[in-house]
């Protein structure tokens, strides 16, 4: 009796203590926070109705820290940020800073991230030109009400010296497009993030700025827990904002149109000379019948031609048989860019080529001896056949493995016979290559092993040619990595049946003869079998009987 009156006692101390605030449990009674739901790329629902977008993913990141959960408020961007003065909401994403905000709101510490500003036109817009910014002058431009782009908007046109009739608008900025698009606005000031040829076409940039979440002044105490999630984040995953960005915002359309100085070159220059290394598949080579570029880079060509709005760019493929051959040609004019090119700034500097952005990236393996494949990445001296004519890999070993040898071979051939003769430890080959030696290495007894190291493939420019690393630049923005990947895929698993298509005839021929001569041999002994079988025993003659 005394034992369960003690154990019902402590069950209830333990019950009151649990009801007690240093006792909740976060995740039984979690926070709820009012958040504004303004529709733009940083809030959106799917076809499925599913929430995405950069605020929304964002403030999911935060509530792994915090355990709040959300109740979300929807109205335009305007009437969310009067709300959020008002503590009728408690949190809210994409406010810019500015002094008189700060009276009646409370910034996060760390910004959410950085947004681009631009002047938009409907996609039949005749009267406002980009080649000149005079053409604005008098022109109906509606930009939304105490928004940060109100201000930029206006120091660019004392910039300019332009006048425009300003249109504050108050609805939603989807709103204030499809009146862009009715004729009722001229232009429209808006987020980068906002481009689309088909309703909003980019003109000029006018500003940016960073952007911040906003806790209403009725609610401090939620700032210091939103303050340690973004820097728990920052831990996390320093590029966090960046990523963010790239996945929602920048897939904007601004990179579609080239400036007028850039269509001038273009139109002046005629069709971008793109040296390639030949024989190098799944990337590029030269095709044997017809001589004309094949491989992931010749589908890249065709969707960066296809990729601008106000022009088509035009190239011309030139073979070389080495990248050291192609970046001859490139440093002494003979071409205007070449691929594939992976140097440093220091290297690229040296040879006097800057790099653009990459356009495919490639896993890269080390080929080693089947026996070796375990330990090879572990030992600190390594000898790695390399392929004379080819910087790309004696770069790539200095950067990532400054410890490994190289050893100069003739070609891709000769540095896997050296590895199969014990003349080389390894040979360093794109994962997208290996169907094309698939065959040597079975036939050498080789195996792949992944170094842990992607390589960046990019186009190399001269130093100088501006205009053309802009103009690539924009393509490469344009063309999906998807795209590139499927390329990449289908012309590796073209090298595969290629390979194997190259066994000699006559081993291949060897093992379907033994079977059917092995089949004949049952049939015929199946045969014999039968006909003896339908003649019955034969009679044995017995002893004659005498009379």
């Amino acid at each position: 009796m005394l034992r369960r009156s003690a154990a019902l006692l402590i069950g209830l101390m333990l019950s009151l203590l649990c009801l007690l605030p240093g006792f909740a449990s976060a995740e039984n009674s979690p926070e709820i926070i009012r958040v504004g739901w303004y529709a733009t790329p940083f809030n959106q629902k799917d076809s499925f109705g599913r929430r995405t977008g950069y605020a929304y993913e964002y403030q999911r990141k935060i509530a792994a820290y915090t355990g709040w959960k959300y109740e979300y408020v929807e109205g335009s961007w305007s009437e969310l940020l009067q709300m959020l003065m008002d503590g009728r909401i408690d949190l809210m994403s994409d406010v810019s800073f500015t002094a008189e905000r700060a009276e009646h709101l409370l910034y996060s510490d760390l910004p959410m991230g950085s947004e681009l500003y631009f002047l938009y036109i409907a996609p039949g817009n005749r009267d406002i030109s980009v080649e000149d910014a005079a053409s604005l002058n008098g022109k109906k431009v509606g930009v939304t009400r105490n928004t940060v782009q109100k201000g930029l908007f206006l120091r660019w046109l004392e910039e300019s010296g332009i006048t425009v009739n300003l249109l504050e608008q108050d609805c939603a900025e989807e709103e204030s497009i499809e009146l862009l698009n009715e004729g009722e606005l001229d232009a429209f000031v808006t987020l980068e993030a906002y481009g689309n040829p088909e309703k909003a076409v980019p003109v000029w940039k006018i500003g940016s700025s960073d952007f911040y979440f906003a806790v209403s002044k009725t609610r401090p105490d939620l700032l210091a827990m939103l303050n340690a999630a973004l820097n728990r984040i920052q831990d996390e995953n320093k590029n966090y904002s960046e990523e963010l960005s790239a996945k929602y915002l920048t897939g904007s359309e601004t990179n579609r149109y080239l400036t007028a100085d850039e269509k001038k070159w273009l139109e002046g220059h005629g069709p971008i000379r793109v040296g390639y290394q030949d024989n190098y598949l799944a990337f590029c080579a030269s095709d044997p019948k017809t001589g004309e570029l094949t491989g992931a880079l010749r589908d890249y060509l065709e969707l960066a031609s296809d990729s601008l709005e106000n022009a088509h760019p035009e190239f011309e493929a030139i073979a070389f048989p080495t990248a050291a051959a192609a970046l001859e040609a490139l440093t002494s004019g003979g071409i205007d860019c070449m691929f594939p090119a992976n140097l440093t700034d220091y290297d690229g500097e040296i040879a006097g080529v800057v790099m653009t952005a990459p356009l495919m990236v490639t896993e890269m393996d080390a080929i080693v001896r089947a026996e070796d494949r375990q330990d090879i990445l572990r030992r600190s001296q390594v000898r790695v056949g390399v392929n004379r004519g080819n910087p790309n890999y004696e770069l790539f070993l200095r950067e990532h493995f400054p410890g490994w040898t190289p050893v100069l071979f003739a070609d891709t051939p000769s540095c896997l016979d050296a590895v199969g003769e014990k003349n080389a430890d390894c040979i360093i080959v794109s994962n997208y290559r290996f169907n094309d030696i698939a065959a040597q290495c079975r036939r050498l007894n080789l195996a792949a092993v992944y170094t842990g190291v992607d390589m960046d493939y990019c186009f190399a420019v001269r130093e100088g040619n501006t205009v053309l690393y802009s103009v690539l630049s924009r393509m490469i923005r344009r063309v999906p990595e998807s795209s590139v990947n499927a390329a990449l895929s289908y012309y590796s698993a073209a090298g595969k049946s290629e390979s194997s298509g190259q066994i000699p005839m006559v081993p291949a021929l060897i093992i379907p003869a033994v079977i059917i001569i092995l089949l004949l041999f049952v049939v015929l002994t199946q045969s014999r079998r039968l006909r003896a079988l339908k003649k019955g025993p034969e009679k044995t003659p017995g002893p004659v009987e005498k009379s």
